[in-house]
């Protein structure tokens, strides 16, 4: 059998969706369609309904991956942030979220509750909140 990589890097974040979406959301949120995309100086980035199914209308999500950090980054952290991801997919159904960019209380709880401690750095002693966020794996949390 022939290689297929397209097939297996997607599936891949696929299984992860299901597995983070049972643990941390209590399987709420609906599958996104998944993207590779090379924005320079981001992991990742969700854009709420931005594709439509073509038989049935219905809104899809978009959760986008960049694939130039897999190789310098752990898969733990790479899986952090698909679900740091998956929050801002959360807080856009359930919640209330922030202007444009900018990450909100609501959204810094819910990444603490799934094991994310959201930080401006990247490090302890970071903002919660604000335009360019990013988070650290909390030690012992659910993630």
């Amino acid at each position: 059998m022939q290689y297929a990589p397209t097939e297996e890097t997607y599936s891949e974040l696929q299984r992860a969706f299901h597995h983070f979406n049972a643990e941390l959301f209590d399987n709420k949120l609906e599958m996104p369609l998944f993207t590779l995309q090379r924005e320079r100086r981001t992991f990742g980035y969700s854009s709420p309904e931005r594709f439509v199914q073509r038989h049935s209308g219905v809104l899809v999500d978009e959760i986008a991956m960049n694939p130039a950090y897999f190789p310098v980054r752990s898969i733990k952290k790479t899986l952090s942030t698909l679900v740091h991801e998956m929050v801002h997919q959360w807080q856009h159904h359930f919640g209330k979220p922030g202007r444009r960019g900018y990450h909100n209380t609501e959204w810094a709880n819910a990444m603490e509750r799934v094991g994310l401690m959201p930080s401006n750095t990247g490090a302890e002693g970071g903002r919660r909140v604000g335009e360019k966020m990013t988070h650290y794996i909390i030690k012992g949390g659910p993630f």
